[in-house]
């Protein structure tokens, strides 16, 4: 009789019944949303939930399910629960799911579901295939508090990335920004904080253009040292460490008017000898410079700026710009 029809086979019939035992419990017990998968679509998921909760608020995190009904997938069992073996073919997919996911299998007799969430070190090697333990204590209708545990509490970003936002409109009304490094931070090699400041200063192309030429560098906490910065030991071997940090530093570092930050990094990555340690007429220590050790200071620090200047989209003419600003700061004339 079913010559020139369609047919609806019993393996069809047992995965929709179990996928209708599921979909009950998810929405009506749980009250999330399930979402069955297209079965054309179908590589070992065959449904998602979204979480609700209790006040109507979905939050955007998921569950995924692998469902499966019949009297077979509970033949076999062991002290702490049913043996589920799963295909090979499924298993990476399942392993690399975005979104947890269980595997739950439904007595045909007593209409109960239970399951296990998949994870790839629950799981045993059976032949060529795979096996995990369903808990006989895993009652798929008994356990929305166990499997929302699974997720993390819904996080409340927009609350969060507000406080984000704000600072960034600080920078951006600012035209001239000090990032300071304190003498602890020095002597501790630390430079995470200002890393941190260019992360945040890159995190969007608008932030980045907005910063360019605008972030001086100041050291701190060496007001009553005598000293010179880059006379100072510690300041020393901290530039170099700070320098390898920010490749990008020539792109953001503030070339104007008495600006200190980048001139001090600079002399610090190289040979400086005193010339008198009497001031001149400019109220200037004159010093001699070993001017190949600031070429390899710029030579490192080109690709940074290139690789700004390129994500940006800026043309060739605004990199030679600020290139011909940051050797300026350095105390030479450019190339005509």
């Amino acid at each position: 009789m079913n010559q020139g029809f369609p047919t609806y086979s019993n393996s069809a019939r047992k995965g929709d019944k179990g996928v209708e035992l599921v979909s009950r419990v998810v929405n009506d017990k749980f009250n999330w949303l399930f979402k069955r998968n297209h079965q054309e679509h179908d590589f070992g998921i065959d449904a998602q939930a979204d979480i609700i909760l209790d006040d109507g608020s979905v939050t955007g995190q998921m569950l995924a399910f692998q469902i499966k009904f019949g009297s077979s997938f509970f033949n076999e069992e062991n002290e702490w629960g049913y043996v589920y073996r799963g295909e090979q073919k499924h298993f990476n997919y399942l392993s690399n799911y975005p979104t947890p996911v269980l595997i739950v299998i439904c007595h045909p007799q007593t209409n109960i579901c239970y399951w296990v969430q998949f994870e790839p070190e629950a799981t045993s090697k059976a032949g060529k295939n795979w096996k995990i333990t369903i808990p006989f204590e895993n009652e798929f209708h008994r356990s929305k508090d166990t499997i929302s545990s699974i997720l993390p509490p819904p996080a409340d970003y927009l609350s969060e990335v507000e406080s984000y936002w704000m600072m960034n409109d600080i920078i951006t009304i600012n035209q001239h920004f000090l990032c300071i490094i304190g003498r602890d931070q020095v002597e501790a090699f630390d430079v995470s904080d200002v890393r941190s400041f260019f992360n945040r200063i890159r995190s969007t192309r608008e932030l980045a253009a907005h910063c360019q030429g605008k972030i001086e560098l100041s050291f701190h906490g060496y007001d009553n040292d005598p000293r010179e910065l880059y006379e100072v030991p510690e300041v020393r071997a901290f530039v170099p460490i700070l320098s390898e940090a920010l490749p990008e530093l020539f792109f953001f570092a503030y070339t104007g008017d008495r600006c200190q930050g980048l001139k001090t990094i600079a002399m610090c990555l190289t040979e400086i000898k005193k010339l008198s340690d009497a001031p001149n007429a400019q109220n200037q220590i004159q010093v001699e410079v070993s001017t190949a050790n600031m070429a390899f200071f710029l030579q490192r620090h080109w690709p940074g700026l290139n690789e700004m200047t390129e994500w940006l989209k800026m043309p060739i003419e605004k990199n030679k710009e600020i290139s011909f600003n940051i050797i300026r700061a350095m105390g030479f004339e450019p190339p005509p």
